[in-house]
């Protein structure tokens, strides 16, 4: 054999190896018209902050500090995220702790960010986080000083700057600790609540007295009217710096941050939606005949007036409370889940339609949907529809992609639903060519398909080889000559 031989019956056997591979990996695709994937995993949840999350005060409260992840029934986190894992499934935790302040919650988080937590690949895998942290800042302090700016053995000046410091501290904890721990997953979201007034309609006027005596009323309501002056002054200050805190919190909202203003939803409220959310209410408080006969009035040694109010204004919410900031939570944290209905191996007609829902949990109910498909970033818009329930012809799926559908509420897109992988080809694409010739179909085993590919494959290694061993020696025989 000569070398001109040799090198036309190589670029022959290249010619046929690459007609048999093209042909097969046609009558391949021809076989499996559609595949169709759905992300189903479910959401994992962690609470974080302080009794507020904690659930202090109702029915089944366990603190986590009493070795316990299992979380209060009727607490804000479980009530705002239940319906979401009860639709797509997951489980909730929490780590919020009574009397926690931002210091505090910095030492639980520590051991995450230096990766020494037992359960460090646990709190990595966390969908949402809830948080509540900051009230116990200021509160705290508020709590502990009362009695003295109350008596005037401290100026409001010096309680502003124990409050200042708060703020700061927090400041530093909350933006270099908090918030990069819990962003170590960066697909989680972090939900942040701003923490409300719990004190905004309470007066020491609404205190009842009843000791049995006329003249010994009189002199504690004028007292306790007096009182309330240095209390709203007090009261005025501290909201003041809560509401630094608050604007920390609400200035580190971020993408995966999603701050839930529940301090402005409650400076809506009435004074009697306040009584119903709220458990601090001192018309509860009555100062009786064996109570005032314990306060020594003329020194104004208060202690025990102040315990008895301390029973009365408990700054937590009621159990209607926690609803409706479980429900002002699902209004700012729409979660939307996209499902093909039908079945796209099913699809008999390209006219056929091919039916998807869509289903939210919390946000609210006036929004516009747009489906799109992505074909290798090539994105098509399907269909434009107010409805959950949506449908186009099979033939607009034509491709390899996958599907998704943005969500609009007054023209502003608030975000998208889960993608779903599908490979649809249309029934009337087949090869019209050779439709009086026999098709083979390749078995639909992906084993044995996946044996074929690699016999030919080898075969066609080996003819290379062997044509290629042939020309060598032809070659270097010629040139022996």
């Amino acid at each position: 054999m000569n070398k001109k031989t040799c090198i036309i019956f190589i670029f022959v056997l290249a010619i046929l190896n690459f007609y048999i591979l093209s042909n097969f990996i046609y009558d391949k695709n021809k076989i499996v018209n559609a595949n169709v994937y759905t992300n189903s995993n479910g959401i994992a949840v962690r609470a974080y902050g302080d009794s507020i999350s904690a659930g202090y005060g109702l029915d089944g409260y366990n603190d986590y500090v009493n070795k316990t992840s299992l979380i209060t029934k009727e607490c804000y986190p479980n009530v705002f995220m239940q319906e979401y894992i009860d639709v797509f499934g997951g489980t909730i935790k929490s780590f919020a702790v009574t009397g926690d302040k931002s210091n505090k919650l910095v030492e639980d988080l520590v051991p995450y960010i230096n990766k020494t937590a037992q359960d460090y690949e646990d709190f990595c895998n966390t969908d949402v986080f809830t948080l509540c942290i900051g009230a116990n800042n200021i509160l705290s302090i508020a709590s502990a000083n009362l009695e003295k700016l109350l008596k005037g053995e401290m100026q409001i000046s010096e309680y502003e700057l124990l409050l200042s410091q708060s703020v700061d501290a927090f400041n530093s904890d909350y933006t270099n600790y908090i918030l990069p721990a819990l962003s170590i997953n960066k697909n989680a979201i972090v939900i942040a609540m701003t923490v409300y007034n719990p004190y905004k309609y309470v007066t020491f006027n609404d205190i009842k007295v009843d000791t049995q005596d006329a003249q010994n009323n009189f002199l504690v309501k004028s007292v306790l009217s007096a009182l309330d002056q240095t209390f709203q002054q007090v009261l005025k200050t501290t909201i003041i710096y809560l509401e630094k805190i608050n604007d920390i919190i609400r200035q580190n909202e971020k993408q995966n941050i999603v701050v839930v203003d529940v301090y402005n939803l409650f400076e809506t409220f009435t004074k009697d939606q306040y009584k119903t959310y709220i458990n601090a209410d001192l018309s509860k408080m009555t100062i009786t005949k064996e109570l005032y006969q314990s306060i020594d009035w003329q020194n104004m040694h208060f202690s025990n007036l102040l315990k008895n109010l301390t029973l009365c204004a408990d700054p937590h919410p009621t159990q209607k409370g926690q609803e409706v900031i479980a429900n002002f939570h699902k209004n700012n944290f729409p979660v939307f889940k996209l499902n093909l209905q039908t079945d796209l191996t099913k699809i008999q007609n390209d006219e056929q339609d091919v039916f998807f829902s869509i289903i939210k949990v919390g946000g609210s109910e006036d929004y516009t949907f747009k489906l799109y498909k992505n074909i290798k970033n090539n994105i098509t818009l399907l269909k434009e529809t107010e409805n959950y329930s949506l449908n186009v012809k099979a033939k607009d799926l034509q491709g390899d992609g996958y599907i998704y559908v943005q969500i609009f509420e007054n023209n502003k897109n608030v975000g998208q639903t889960n993608n779903i992988k599908y490979v649809y080809q249309l029934q009337n694409q087949q090869d019209t060519s050779q439709e009086e010739q026999e098709i083979v179909e390749f078995p639909k085993n992906n084993n044995l398909e996946n044996y074929v590919i690699a016999g030919i494959t080898m075969s066609g290694i080996v003819a290379f080889c062997i044509v290629l061993f042939v020309v060598l020696k032809c070659y270097k025989k010629n040139n022996i000559k």
